[in-house]
């Protein structure tokens, strides 16, 4: 009777039914029953996935009241267990659990080991220390101080709530224990490692009296992290026995530390490749701007799952090739093997941005709609910088209304959004709504607020932020802020205090910065401080090719011939070579990229045939003064 009563509670699907089961239970006596209440309990939290969890929670911890004493230490557990989560669940689920663990004892029901390993899970999720030395309390009086499981997750927790370079109560732990596994070994070193004592660490791993291949692999992987392979690898070299972790950490190492060739050639070496091995090596090409070796790797992978698609997209976004990007993206959504997920989506969304293909942001919004995805606040930042990108500022901020949750790189990139439209106006509105709702400001906010002032000509409310920002918030002036100040008051006009500024700066000013002012000195018609201002330039970077073209045109702009040979004669002289410039155009649903002179595209033919076709009618017509120009296309 009772395997039957077990199918029937499995099978519970409404809240309903639920209450007609339990009514079926108490009528029978069989309420409190060893085996029936925890899946009685396990429905509750079950049935009705569409209910609120709250709803469920409550609807379990009732059922467990009625039980009273009689319940059995498994059944608070399954709901103690659940409000825990699996390592991620929120605060509120957390505190719920270290709730029910006070009704449990209320009750009378004792606890066991996995109620502790249960609640110390809750602690984690809370990230505070007094929730753990309530439960350690708990543990030692109810007999637990010597349970090596217990204690091993109690040693964990208290180094994940805690101060991260602190080890001192994980180290009290563990040196409190009469018995220790390896896993406890095992821990203790990871948090030394964590800790940054990697000294430490290796004194306590060459203590061990037995290690496993976790073992090596957490030594391994302390050092990895902090970037130094040379110990990694002596390590590595050590270990009798390699897992697929132990050569993925060291490839991932060595990738991010920007050594491809040794990561490359442990990636050979390997017997079995996993799908981990090749996502790494195909980052660690992208990371170094080697895109044609990262996409051979990916197109020979014999298993991908949605990371290895995820770095590849991510790889082409890294290099600026986002058409390509995109179409990873459709290719993904052809085979139909995978959803994409937040970090697919951030990447593709972002492609869009760059692109500026209101196309192309169309059809991902679309998608992202259909699919019913939830707008987290990544995926909201990245939509926010896409619509206003592609000058639907009006989008970008339905997206910032309906968000539930902003961090600041939503208001920044809103503040953003508003300028590059040249909705100055609008975009000081949302810098004040979002001084009055006391959000935390940080300095690339105020950047993106002086930025706004430039755009709209705004001297008076720029100077205010600027001071407000360095008198009332205490932020120290980066490069950028100077910049936008600078830029300010070149658009006013005001070249001369622009000068003065630039000179008074606390920083030694960067080309960058005289750049800026050049543009102003040359639309205000300034021709001694442009002079001035391009001297300074080319004293500062010399030998950057963007800058001797722009110091070379304004000369010719002013009639300045001698100027102009002497930068095109440094230029030969240092094998300076300006970075040709692009132009992006989309027809249909592609983009297409073009340099000067290009004869990448393959219809190549065909374009150059039009074009010297459109010379022709040129030279035909009244607007000879356009042959020369076109003759360089």
């Amino acid at each position: 009777m009772e395997q039957e009563l077990l199918r029937i509670l499995r099978s519970l699907k409404s809240p309903r039914h639920l209450l007609q089961a339990h009514a079926q239970l108490l009528a029978r006596g069989l309420a409190a029953s060893p085996r029936l209440l925890p899946a009685l309990v396990s429905a509750a939290l079950s049935a009705a996935p569409a209910s609120p969890s709250p709803a469920r929670h409550a609807a379990a911890a009732a059922i467990l009241r009625a039980a009273g004493a009689a319940a059995s230490t498994v059944a608070h557990n399954t709901l103690i267990e659940r409000l825990a989560g699996r390592g991620g669940g929120g605060s509120g689920s957390a505190k719920d659990a270290l709730a029910a663990y006070a009704a449990m004892r209320a009750a009378g029901v004792p606890p066991n080991g996995f109620t502790f390993t249960f609640l110390l899970r809750a602690c984690k999720s809370l990230r505070r220390l007094p929730p753990c030395r309530c439960v350690h309390g708990q543990i030692v009086r109810c007999g637990f101080g010597t349970d090596v499981v217990v204690q091993n997750a109690l040693l964990n927790v208290y180094h994940e709530c805690g101060d991260p370079e602190d080890v001192g109560a994980a180290w009290e732990v563990f040196d409190g224990m009469p018995d220790r596994d390896v896993v406890s070994w095992n821990s203790i070193v990871g948090v030394y490692m964590s800790s940054g004592d990697a000294a430490g660490a290796m004194e306590l791993f060459e203590a061990m009296p037995e290690r496993n291949v976790v073992s090596w692999n957490t030594v391994v992987a302390g050092f990895t992290r902090a970037g130094d392979m040379v110990s990694a690898r002596s390590v590595f070299d050590r270990m009798p026995i390699r897992d697929a972790i132990s050569w993925n950490l060291m490839i991932s190492g060595y990738a991010t530390s920007g050594d491809v060739e040794a990561a490359r050639s442990l990636f050979d070496e390997m017997d079995q490749k996993d799908v981990v091995s090749w996502t790494a090596m195909v980052s660690a090409y992208a990371k170094i701007g080697d895109i044609d070796s990262a996409k051979v790797l990916f197109d020979l992978m014999p298993v991908k799952n949605l990371v290895s698609w995820n770095a590849m997209i991510t790889a082409y976004n890294h290099n600026s090739r986002y058409d390509e990007a995109l179409r990873t993206f459709q290719q993904i959504m052809i085979e139909g093997r995978f959803m994409p997920d937040e970090a697919t989506l951030v990447s593709v969304v972002s492609a869009c941005a760059q692109l500026g293909s209101a196309e192309y942001c169309n059809w991902v919004s679309s998608y992202i709609s259909k699919s019913n995805t939830h707008i987290t606040v990544a995926l909201g930042n990245a939509l926010i910088d896409m619509f206003a990108k592609c000058g639907d500022v009006g989008r970008a901020r339905s997206i910032f209304d309906r968000m539930k949750t902003r961090c600041i790189i939503a208001w920044t990139t809103m503040i953003s959004g508003f300028a590059y439209n040249g909705q100055t106006r609008e975009a000081l509105l949302m810098y004040n709504e979002m001084c009055r709702e006391g959000v935390q400001l940080d300095d690339t906010v105020f950047i993106a607020a002086l930025a706004a002032c430039a755009h709209g000509g705004l001297l008076q409310e720029g100077w205010s932020i600027f001071k407000k920002m360095v008198e009332h918030y205490g932020i120290v002036p980066r490069m950028e802020h100077y910049g936008c100040m600078v830029d300010l008051l070149g658009r006013a006009g005001m070249l001369q205090e622009a000068v003065q500024f630039i000179e008074s700066m606390p920083l030694k000013p960067g080309a960058i910065i005289w750049v800026t002012l050049l543009s102003s000195c040359i639309a205000h018609g300034n021709a001694e401080l442009t002079e001035y201002v391009s001297t300074k330039i080319v004293e500062i970077e010399p030998f950057n090719s963007s800058y001797q073209v722009l110091v070379s045109n304004c000369s010719a702009l002013e009639g300045r011939w001698g100027s102009v040979l002497d930068a095109r004669k440094t230029m030969r002289d240092w094998g300076i070579e300006k970075t040709p410039g692009s132009s992006l155009i989309q027809v249909g649903s592609e983009v297409h990229e073009f340099l000067a002179k290009d004869t990448r595209h393959q219809k190549r033919k065909q374009i150059y045939e039009t074009l010297d076709g459109l010379i022709a009618i040129i030279r035909h017509s009244e607007h000879t003064p356009w042959i020369s120009y076109c003759s360089t296309l």
